[in-house]
């Protein structure tokens, strides 16, 4: 279904309701949707930068399912190093290791994505040695990840990125909370069509457990 074609399916139960105001509550529904699901999977494509430990995600990641590095997956660190030795120490901690490992991982900190390489006795500061050191070559890094879907713009012939079978359920979602909202709130109203936005939700969890959603897209990302 088109944008056009939610909007119209929504004025059908709130025929006050503009294109804009649905607009915006059709990107809430989608946002809440797909957390619910977590039925898009994307693919964000970055260059790592030597020296340089913390990436920005992009915004519209809600889970990271798995990281490689030149095509070979890493695992995950558990737990933070000791010792930074990236950008946030100044000029100094701008520079890439002097060695170099294909012991790679990955962590979360501050809604950042980390890199680090395994070398012994790395780093050292204020009388503690840390073994892990920021990534110190350029590569490339493939972030697999569960999505929020692409807002919806002005364009009305916009689709949204969730499956065919999945999109009137923004739709539902939309016509379910305006039953909440004066002059026309109906409870009864708001229930049934609530249902139907859960029945969607239970569907697309069963759907993205399958395995079967892969985008397929690359995003270049700007971390």
């Amino acid at each position: 279904m088109k944008q056009l074609e939610l909007i119209e399916l929504v004025q059908q139960h709130h025929p006050i309701m503009g294109h804009t105001e649905i607009r915006k509550s059709l990107n809430r529904a989608q946002n809440d949707y797909c957390a619910r699901t977590e039925l898009i999977k994307e693919t964000y494509v970055q260059n790592s930068i030597a020296g340089h430990r913390y990436y920005n995600l992009d915004n519209n990641i809600l889970k990271i399912l798995s990281v490689q590095i030149n095509d070979v997956k890493i695992p995950r660190l558990q737990g933070n190093p000791i010792i930074d030795d990236d950008e946030f120490d100044g000029a100094e901690g701008l520079t890439a290791g002097s060695s170099s490992s294909n012991e790679r991982y990955w962590y979360i900190r501050n809604n950042q994505l980390a890199l680090v390489e395994r070398v012994k006795n790395a780093i050292t500061r204020d009388d503690k040695t840390s073994d892990f050191q920021s990534i110190s070559e350029v590569k490339e890094v493939r972030i697999y990840a569960i999505s929020q879907g692409t807002d919806f713009g002005e364009d009305l012939e916009q689709e949204s990125d969730l499956p065919l079978q999945f999109r009137e359920a923004l739709a539902y979602k939309v016509i379910s909370d305006s039953y909440l909202i004066p002059p026309t709130a109906a409870m009864e109203s708001h229930k049934i069509f609530y249902a139907k936005y859960m029945n969607l939700v239970k569907e697309g969890r069963k759907f993205a457990r399958s395995n079967y959603i892969q985008t397929g897209n690359i995003r270049q990302t700007h971390f």
